[in-house]
């Protein structure tokens, strides 16, 4: 399975989209991750399966909720 992996430096810093790492499992996608990117003393690291990413652009398959004032 293909994971999308984010991370961010510092308390308080955006997470930033890092890089890729292919898996068999959500175990292994970490300990990859972990040691793929570990040029850097991250605050914070996750990864997501591909397949639970969601799209927002494109083609709209149920109008947005009015949002009330």
């Amino acid at each position: 399975m293909k994971y999308e992996v984010f991370a961010r430096l510092n308390p308080g810093d955006e997470i930033l989209h890092i890089g890729r790492v292919k898996a068999d499992s959500d175990a292994l996608a970490k300990s990859y991750a972990r040691t793929t990117f570990d040029e850097e003393s991250w605050d914070y690291m996750a990864v997501v399966a591909r397949e639970h990413l969601l799209e927002v652009t494109g083609e709209r398959t149920a109008p947005s909720p009015e949002v009330s004032p």
